[in-house]
């Protein structure tokens, strides 16, 4: 990323985590054994949850906005702790 700055480009990464959306319904598992992909989910996640869509969303505005003027090379994370764990 570094060597786009010239050019006025910055490069960033977003890395969610389990966000709850329908896409889990349609990963090949079978529909009853979802509940049970949730769980198992969520009880790798510190936050004991998956996140929102809008969660997920906020952090990629940020770093598409004017405010993140000053930030290019960052994989910012966005997975209720699990990086950090």
């Amino acid at each position: 990323g570094a060597e786009l700055v010239g050019r006025g480009i910055r490069v960033n990464c977003f890395s969610p985590g389990p966000i709850d959306t329908p896409l889990l319904y349609r990963s090949g598992v079978p529909e009853a054994d979802v509940p049970a992909l949730r769980e198992f989910i969520t009880s790798n996640v510190p936050m004991k949850r998956f996140g929102t869509p809008e969660e997920a969303a906020r952090p990629v505005l940020f770093l598409a906005s004017d405010e993140a003027s000053f930030i290019t090379g960052i994989d910012l994370f966005a997975d209720g702790g699990m990086v950090s764990f």
